[in-house]
């Protein structure tokens, strides 16, 4: 059993997760100790092997894209701000953060004596140069986080970030994958290939769908850190093969678990797997600017031929939770009770089907892929239970390998899954107009106006009203289905330690240790 976290046998625990919402949102960090950082009873050495798809597209920080790739950033670099799996804010590279009254005016103490693997030290600049980047690559993030009017070095360790208007979000940002910081010595056209960070691991080699393999940093910041000698990435094609790795030991930890898999691991001798809360979802995503699907009255039939409890039962055994079309769970802070879409309803689907103008049904293309745990089981309750209303759903399952790159944002009706994220990222990063993770191709003019909104206030009871407001609009308008929630899960032999699923779906490794 894990020292930091039990591992639920019998059903997933409630989103008690999301009501950390307070943390998220804090403006100051009144403490750099480091002892938040200590990892007792741990052991040193040996060689961790994490089973995983393969799907490489770049290992850039601001343009990453698949997991896999994501995965071997958060090892090889740092962020400024740790997000901790309980959604605590923690000293990274910034040991402390503070912001004037209005959130205009951010001040950023740094830390001393890091250096990355090309042996620079880290310091002020190199915050600038990766936050200018942001915007200058397009990243996804830059859609998410204001553009600083100015950064000022006050000394190499110390750096103010100043906005044209309040920028109450910005810790939300800074603990983003895409923010990892990069040298400022370093042409980034080398970035995609070879990653230079300050991270607890050095990147040896990347054999694409095969493997990659990581050592320990010998000067990372973090004292005795990471615990473990060597990491490897490996590949492995399905969900069924990955399982089957663990059982055998030729993998130690399986990311991104498949629901699927966690009877055959609890049920095996020295493997199980660990679930936690979520703020991640799995969806349905259609391209509203290409027809039948800028048809409303077409999204709002399908909505209520979807069954969501068909779907948590079938796709994920129960765990999880219901989701109502949009990002905010129900027991977060700001979920807004009044505005749900129908219950499954096919006499409803039958009816807005008609007046949509295909009364005699309609035969659609929906792309999937196992390269996200759940989504191919999804599309097949999907298919089966619009059916009876005259949805007719053909379904396209492609390879792991390239779907985020060669088919999400490229097929107009695609499944998709999300990791957890605050309120403010959940609804700018896919609904904000023009944004480069804007799956759906949606744009609102009132939407985009209230997560402007968002951003300037850090009030729970203005949030509730912004956020709530939101909500209403993309049940409405159903640019995206969102019917579940679903578990983070991680299968893992019996002798790993200090595993715990993350809320975002992220994968830290930094405490791992192995009892053997």
């Amino acid at each position: 059993m894990s020292h930091l976290l039990k591992r639920v046998r019998k059903s997933m625990i409630p989103l008690v997760a999301l009501m950390i919402f307070g943390m998220i949102i804090s403006v100051g960090c009144g403490s750099s100790d480091d002892d938040w950082m200590e990892t007792p009873g741990s052991k040193t050495g040996g060689h961790l092997k994490v089973g995983m798809l393969a799907d490489y597209n770049t290992f850039d920080p601001p343009l990453l894209l698949g997991m896999p790739d994501i995965y071997s950033v958060q090892h090889t670099h740092d962020v400024l701000v740790f997000r901790n799996p309980d959604l605590s804010l923690q000293p990274a590279l910034a040991t402390s953060w503070t912001a004037n009254e209005d959130s205009t005016e951010w001040t950023l103490e740094l830390r001393k004596g890091v250096k990355f693997h090309n042996g620079k030290e880290f310091n002020a600049d190199d915050v600038i140069f990766t936050i200018n980047r942001l915007f200058e690559v397009e990243s996804p993030l830059a859609g998410v986080m204001i553009k600083p009017t100015d950064m000022v070095a006050d000394d190499p360790h110390t750096l103010r970030l100043i906005f044209e208007k309040p920028n109450a979000v910005l810790l939300d940002s800074l603990v983003k994958y895409h923010a990892h910081i990069a040298p400022s010595n370093v042409d980034p056209s080398t970035f995609a290939s070879t990653p230079i960070g300050t991270g607890p691991f050095i990147m040896k080699e990347h054999i694409t769908g095969e493997r990659t393999h990581f050592v320990k940093n010998p000067d990372y910041w973090w004292d005795g850190h990471p615990l473990v000698d060597e990491l490897t990435f490996i590949f492995l094609p399905d969900p069924e093969s990955r399982a089957e790795a663990l059982k055998a030991g030729i993998v130690d930890i399986i990311a991104d678990l498949d629901v699927s898999s966690v009877p055959g691991l609890r049920s095996h001798p020295d493997t199980d797997a660990s679930i936690a809360p979520a703020g991640g979802y799995l969806n349905v995503a259609f391209d509203v600017t290409t027809p039948p699907y800028d048809n409303v009255l077409l999204r709002k039939a399908i909505q209520a031929a979807t069954d969501r409890e068909a779907i948590i039962q079938a796709v994920q055994f129960g765990m999880g939770g219901i989701a109502y079309d949009h990002p905010i769970a129900e027991s977060h802070p700001v979920f807004n009770s009044e505005c749900k879409p129908p219950a499954y309803d096919i006499a409803k689907a039958k009816a807005l089907l008609a007046e949509a103008g295909y009364p005699d049904g309609i035969d659609l293309t929906l792309t999937t892929s196992t390269a996200g745990g759940g989504m191919v089981e999804m599309a097949t309750v999907f298919k089966e239970k619009a059916a009876p209303a005259g949805i007719n759903i053909d379904i396209n399952v492609v390879p792991e390998d390239g779907y985020w790159s060669d088919a999400w944002m490229v097929e107009p009706f695609t499944t998709v899954w999300w990791g957890g994220r605050p309120p403010y990222e959940a609804f700018s990063v896919v609904y904000k107009g023009g944004g480069s993770w804007n799956e759906s191709r949606y744009a609102n003019a009132r939407v985009d106006e209230l997560i402007d909104l968002a951003m300037q206030k850090s009030g729970l009871e203005d949030r509730k009203a912004i956020y709530g407001e939101l909500q209403c609009i993309v049940v409405d308008e159903v640019p995206r289905i969102i019917p579940v929630f679903r578990p983070v899960l991680l299968g893992l032999r019996n002798d790993v330690r200090g595993m715990v699923p993350m809320w975002d779906a992220t994968l830290s490794l930094h405490r791992a240790w192995l009892d053997r």
